[in-house]
């Protein structure tokens, strides 16, 4: 007599597809939202932003007090270190270790994680923690956010570069074959 296995439904193949690729799902995000940084600042923002995007799921096995995914998926709510404030800090702490760049690669690539985690129907996310309760936002504010994140990434990249091409522009003032740079260099009358 012949056993056959029942199949997992759609629906859980689904779930176990999207638990996962989670942290393939974050370090995709995560490098979206600071690639428009990569021109100005290098390469190493993307791996800052995505170490700092996966590293952070270690607070669910934390909390769980167990590695197993079961464990860690099945939280009442996520841990508190998937907030803003925390973002944050490790924004500011990244900042004095590896310069602004990198600071600010980390903040996105953390916050991206906490909007994506935030979207789903999961456990809820303590976004605002300490000054809200925990909830989800859902996948068009996840959206939104994510795209405000990329396009702060853009402006600060784009007011670097603007920086940096006055500081290298040549000053008109030292210019000695226009009628303005030989009226500067010329020393003040008495009349």
């Amino acid at each position: 007599m012949l056993y056959r296995r029942k199949q997992a439904p759609r629906r859980d193949l689904a779930d176990a597809v999207r638990t996962y690729t989670d942290p393939l799902q974050h370090a995709l995000i995560a490098a979206a939202v600071t690639a428009p940084l990569v021109p100005r600042a290098g390469r190493g923002v993307l791996g800052t932003a995505v170490a700092v995007s996966t590293v952070i799921d270690v607070d669910h096995i934390v909390a769980a007090r167990s590695p197993r995914v079961r464990d860690t998926t099945s939280l009442a709510e996520r841990p508190q270190s998937h907030s803003v404030l925390a973002a944050a800090v490790t924004g500011a702490t990244v900042t004095v270790v590896a310069g602004p760049w990198h600071g600010w690669a980390a903040f996105a690539g953390l916050v991206s994680h906490l909007l994506h985690d935030a979207g789903d129907r999961a456990a809820p996310t303590p976004l605002l923690w300490p000054f809200a309760p925990a909830r989800q936002i859902g996948r068009r504010r996840q959206l939104a956010g994510t795209v405000l994140l990329t396009t702060a990434s853009a402006a600060i990249s784009y007011a670097a570069a603007a920086a940096s091409a006055r500081e290298q522009a040549p000053d008109p003032a030292d210019a000695h074959d226009g009628p303005a740079g030989a009226w500067r260099q010329t020393t003040p009358s008495r009349s």
